[in-house]
């Protein structure tokens, strides 16, 4: 089961089509091509492309009862395939209260303060996306702010990272939170004092997300599944991977493919789990996603080889043993599977690139396609390794965009220093040293918008480590389809590819958007979506 195809989007459904007045962008044509230069007409069937050329060249298939539609003069891409997403948090997110546009701690309080009140008693008050360096006072609410707003009723609010939360006093009785919960903040770092409501990593991962999980109906689940996939269509996406299962979303995976058939999209699962008797048992041909070798960089969570700046006695946290870590690796890879794994920073970095070294000494196999999810913060020495192992990596531009901008850089060198933080998403090394980038967003982290994430790449705030328009665009089509083992499919705009589709009211290629006017990218209106030769565009 490589991918999951949307059943009532069956292009036998809406019949042959001839598309015309287009421009139709193959991510792998010369990027110089313009205007005349480039097709303006594609004829589909079956859910696949049947031809590509001059509409003049393809007119016969007119006389052949092909329906005709006029495409505006739109550019029209591959559909766009976002790489590493949790599809069901997404939505879960997009359910719940969104604090990203909270400028001060008293818009977050007030927000608390009027969910409480609008929430059935006894009910858990969630707050999801709250970044502390968007507000004024650049700090999380506390425990005793919680408290105040929203008396005898638990509250918990997520970080725009989800490798980290805060909650109030009732909260922490609700979920059972327990004394020596590894990542539980308590005052004063003692392990008898009482809690700050504060869980990182591992105990988010470990005890907060199965909570949150458990709390939900299969009912919320399943909506929350259809949310999140019209908003990935809205910006084009016609297929995401998406990370379910294991200590993050435990029991996703099945409630994902469950869904999956009934999705306007197409689905990619992969479940993040080391346990290998369940990929087996949901017949997926890999295993991985967010298990997490490491935590995350802004909480001090991800694993480097030296300490950061602003806390010397803190390396980060490597959740896995080297041990462990090769075990898994080894197995699946024996297995014939495809492993994915999170990596942040260096030290789990190297962790996980010597299990696949090792499995690949002891166990040698052919174009294996394993996966580095994130890569963050590599050496330029592991920049290499992933070359010659050929080991995907698996990275989320639009980080560069919300994480690393101008505004962070002063935050981003109080943790690593002026020349670790060079080392940020290197984009143009990785290129350069023939490792495979493929393209997402990680949302719920960032949203759904893969043409911003083009655009950061495009735009590095360390011009050194700036690629292409092109090259960002194959990030999200041909790149991603390959790390899927997909490239027979999808990513190009090819006779026999299916057709699946993403209609731009602008060229991301044109000459007048790279490089000086990369951000203006983000900005392109997406048109529509089609999947399987059909318009599956939802309205916003």
């Amino acid at each position: 089961m490589a991918t999951v195809r949307p059943q009532h989007h069956d292009a036998a459904q809406g019949g042959a089509r001839l598309l015309v007045n287009a421009r139709f962008r193959d991510p792998l044509a010369p990027a110089t091509s313009r205007g005349a230069d480039l097709p303006d007409a594609m004829a589909v069937e079956g859910g696949r492309i049947v031809a590509v050329g001059r509409a003049s060249e393809l007119a016969p298939f007119a006389d052949r009862g092909f329906t005709r539609t006029d495409m505006g003069g739109a550019t029209v891409l591959p559909g766009f395939i976002d790489c590493h997403s949790h599809l069901l948090l997404t939505g879960i997110m997009d359910l719940g209260m969104d604090l990203s546009a909270a400028g001060t701690l008293g818009d977050v309080l007030d927000m608390v303060a009027d969910a409480v009140r609008n929430a059935p008693f006894g009910a858990m008050v969630y707050g999801f996306r709250l970044e502390e360096l968007d507000l004024a006072e650049r700090r999380m609410p506390t425990k005793a702010e919680l408290d105040a707003v929203a008396p005898g009723r638990a509250v918990l609010l997520m970080h725009a990272t989800c490798h980290r939360c805060i909650m109030n006093t009732p909260a922490l009785r609700q979920l059972a939170v327990p004394r020596g919960l590894p990542g539980a903040d308590t005052e004063g770092g003692r392990g008898t004092a009482p809690f700050t409501g504060v869980v990182r990593d591992p105990g988010i991962l470990t005890w907060v997300f199965p909570a949150i999980l458990r709390s939900m109906d299969r009912a919320h689940l399943d909506a929350a599944a259809q949310v999140a996939a019209r908003s990935a269509l809205r910006v084009g996406i016609t297929t995401v991977h998406s990370m379910e299962g294991g200590e993050l979303t435990p029991g996703g995976s099945p409630v994902l493919l469950d869904n999956a058939t009934r999705l306007p999209l197409r689905v990619v699962c992969w479940n993040q789990s080391m346990d290998l008797a369940e990929v087996e048992q949901l017949a997926l041909p890999r295993v991985g996603g967010c298990i997490c070798a490491d935590g995350e960089l802004d909480a001090r969570t991800a694993a480097l080889f030296e300490p950061y700046n602003d806390d010397p006695g803190n390396d980060g946290t490597l959740l896995y043993t080297q041990q462990e870590m090769d075990d898994f690796v080894l197995t699946a890879h024996a297995r014939g599977l495809q492993v994915a794994v999170h990596c942040e920073s260096e030290r789990a970095i190297d962790q996980v690139l010597r299990a696949m070294e090792r499995a690949q000494r002891l166990e040698p196999r052919g174009d294996c396609r394993h996966r580095i999810e994130h890569f963050e913060l590599p050496t330029w020495d592991q920049i290499d390794r992933m070359a010659r192992s050929g080991v995907v990596a698996s990275m989320q531009p639009a980080f560069v965009d919300s994480y690393f901008g101008d505004d962070r850089m002063a935050h981003l060198a109080s943790l690593f220093g002026p020349h670790r933080m060079r080392r940020l998403h290197p984009y143009r090394a990785i290129l350069d040293a023939g490792v495979r980038v493929c393209g997402g967003s990680d949302s719920p982290v960032t949203n759904y918008t893969p043409l911003r994430g083009m655009a950061a790449a495009v735009n590095h705030p360390f011009a050194e480590q700036s690629v292409s328009m092109a090259e960002a665009l194959r990030m999200f089509t041909t790149e991603a389809a390959f790390s899927a083992f997909e490239e027979a499919d999808k990513g190009r705009l090819l006779p026999g590819m299916l057709a699946d589709l993403v209609v731009l009211e602008r060229d991301p290629l044109d000459a007048r958007n790279a490089p000086a006017d990369a951000p203006s990218v983000a900005d392109i209106p997406v048109l529509g979506a089609w999947v399987d030769g059909q318009p599956v565009t939802p309205e916003p």
